[in-house]
């Protein structure tokens, strides 16, 4: 089954959308296959890249939050 990033991106963002701020390893959890775990990977990165989304924390404390407008204008910060 081949899997698309931009879907993976449609749906990390609809996470966010939902709550401000999601456990990083729960946004794999759904994945039935390698391809859709993969995808999701590349989806944040791609999101991270673009100053969409943080990943925040260590380990099993991970989080991911969703930046606003003003925090990806001026660099991810505040």
């Amino acid at each position: 089954k081949v899997v698309s990033v931009s879907s993976k991106i449609i749906f990390v963002l609809r996470r966010l959308y939902r709550r401000p701020s999601v456990r990083y390893d729960s946004l794999f959890e759904s994945a039935s296959s390698r391809s859709e775990l993969v995808a999701t990977f590349l989806a944040l990165l791609e999101l991270v890249k673009a100053k969409r989304i943080r990943v925040e924390g260590e380990g099993r404390e991970q989080s991911v939050r969703m930046l606003g407008r003003e925090a990806a204008a001026d660099g991810g910060e505040g």
